[in-house]
């Protein structure tokens, strides 16, 4: 999962700097709008998944899914 992270931000800052080069050389690949627009995409794709989570946490988790309920009055994990 690390990896994963570092190789996300890595390859965003490699696509900025890209975007910054070719901002100085005037080649207009992406207008504000268009990136106005994704980035407003990726905040609520963003906030779907975090509310997806959260309700699957809270709705569809089994608290006794690991535990041995027939061992004492205490929860024993299975072995």
């Amino acid at each position: 999962m690390k990896k994963l992270l570092g190789a996300a931000i890595l390859l965003l800052c490699l696509v900025l700097a890209t975007l910054g080069v070719l901002r100085i050389w005037g080649v207009s690949v992406l207008s504000s709008y268009t990136l106005l627009r994704s980035g407003a995409t990726l905040a609520v794709l963003a906030a779907t998944t975090v509310v997806l989570i959260i309700v699957w946490f809270a709705f569809f988790s089994r608290p006794a899914a690991g535990y041995d309920q027939n061992t004492g009055h205490r929860a024993h994990p299975r072995r």
